[in-house]
């Protein structure tokens, strides 16, 4: 179970922190944010539910295509697709009338993150964004390029630029400076 020491920032198990800034889960933002990080930057994020036990760290070799309807975020590679319920309650016929399913389904919290570790981990941060369900149950994590990482595995040093998208879409959508 995690720890909460702070508003923002969660100390787990292993003794690394998580420090999370909330964004609005109005539809309107998330489909932004959510079209502009699978549009534009589809090449260089790695995206799955991460679960105690579970990781799934999916990546694309092509553009996914986006789409909104009947209140669900779809991503769809050709090959796999997955949907995030993102829309307003009530305009799915299972949610329509029925508002608690609604209330679970739908996204109530959505938060950029920065993982601090140390360096005896096997990963000294990550940078993402993550949703969360009205169960508190994580839908998906979205983890941006790390300065520690690349897609062929550790590099020597880092390559600090590589948080600016973090840094730009954080700022954009926390108002965080």
């Amino acid at each position: 179970m995690e720890k909460t020491t702070e508003a923002k920032v969660v100390v787990n198990l292993d003794g690394s922190r998580t420090e999370y800034d909330d964004i609005s889960t109005d539809v309107e933002v998330l489909e932004r944010l959510l079209r502009e990080i699978f549009e534009q930057h589809w090449d260089g994020i790695t995206v799955g539910p991460i679960l105690q036990g579970a990781a799934y760290e999916l990546q694309y070799s092509k553009p996914p295509k986006v789409s909104l309807g009947a209140g669900y975020l779809t991503v769809d590679t050709g090959e796999y697709h997955f949907h995030l319920y993102i829309g307003e309650p009530g305009v799915t016929p299972a949610t329509a009338s029925n508002p608690e399913l609604a209330r679970q389904r739908r996204v109530s919290r959505a938060a950029f993150f920065r993982d601090v570790r140390d360096e005896k981990g096997c990963m000294p941060g990550s940078w993402g964004f993550r949703l969360w369900n009205g169960l508190g149950e994580q839908m998906i994590t979205i983890y941006f390029p790390n300065p520690f990482y690349d897609k062929q595995g550790r590099i020597e040093e880092p390559k600090w630029d590589r948080v600016q998208l973090w840094e730009r879409m954080r700022a954009e959508f926390t108002g965080a400076k």
